[in-house]
């Protein structure tokens, strides 16, 4: 299929950005600079956000309010960047978005990124963040009981993680949701690793490049890829988006079948675009509408 103009453009626009050249600079600089140019001076309005760290394990948080009168059904969503990049500036829209559409509770997690803190770092971080927002959310006027957690790319794997994790402890999910995410080492060799390697912005290269600065140790990969896990039984229902033209489009699907084979409820959908879509332009926002009617389903049973 001949790719449509939005795709085209966006990725004519990432190009000329150096998007699909994250990988020849510094992590330290690549953040500054996304962070800037992240800031958005029309947001989706929501009653309130609240900025703190979460004292005990030093991590960022933003609390999205939703307007109305609570108490609210709560998401702890995770933002994308290879496990290197970006962070709460990066995704302050989608969560936002996700707050106001859900009425849900939004808190977005800035768990610990590589390569200053390799895994499993940023996996403990980030079941960290979810369950303190599981043990004190009646402080934010949110539910603890109808709780779900969500994110995009390594945002994505981090939140399926997380939702293998609090299920283990006991901590019952009504939902989980991922688009385009990370589930497996590129040791794989995945078909769409050879089909969309080039030419996508996001490149098998710096896909690469991502994973060696995330699991530094090799005897690790096979722990840190989730798609390995043996158990995928109990999860909460989920929601899996992948694009077509995208180095992980085949591991996002084989996480989809694995949850389906072991009777998860589970809603899969291939968009025609590529990757980093969500929530922008007219697919981006079909996505978004979609995921955020899921959520608001499930959280609301």
């Amino acid at each position: 299929m001949a790719l449509s103009k939005e795709v085209l453009d966006t990725i004519a626009f990432s190009k000329q950005n150096g998007f699909d050249k994250l990988n020849l600079a510094p992590p330290q600089e690549t953040r500054k600079a996304m962070a800037k140019a992240a800031q958005d001076p029309g947001p989706t309005q929501v009653a309130d956000v609240i900025r703190k760290t979460i004292t005990h394990h030093s991590i960022p948080v933003r609390i999205y309010i939703p307007f109305g009168e609570g108490p609210f059904p709560i998401i702890s969503y995770y933002h994308g960047g290879g496990f290197v990049l970006m962070g709460l500036e990066t995704h302050d829209e989608i969560c936002r978005q996700l707050c106001k559409n859900t009425g849900c509770i939004v808190m977005s997690v800035a768990y610990q990124l590589a390569p200053e803190h390799p895994y499993p770092q940023g996996p403990e971080s980030s079941v960290a963040a979810a369950i303190w927002l599981h043990e004190r959310a009646a402080e934010y006027s949110g539910l603890s009981e109808s709780m779900a957690v969500a994110g995009d790319s390594a945002g994505g794997y981090m939140a399926l993680h997380v939702a293998r994790m609090l299920t283990k402890q006991g901590i019952a999910l009504k939902a989980q949701f991922a688009t385009y995410p990370v589930t497996d080492h590129y040791s794989a060799h995945y078909p769409s690793y050879q089909e969309n390697g080039k030419d996508y912005v996001l490149t098998a290269e710096i896909m690469k490049w991502f994973w060696d600065n995330y699991v530094t140790d090799p005897s690790l990969f096979e722990a840190a890829s989730i798609l390995r896990t043996a158990d995928f039984s109990g999860l909460p229902p989920a929601m899996i988006f992948t694009c077509n033209y995208d180095p992980l489009r085949d591991e996002g699907k084989a996480y989809a079948e694995k949850l389906r084979k072991a009777g998860v409820p589970t809603v899969y959908k291939n968009y025609e675009n590529i990757h980093g879509f969500f929530g922008t332009g007219s697919m981006g926002e079909q996505a978004m509408q979609e995921a955020s009617a899921f959520l608001k389903e499930k959280l609301n049973k």
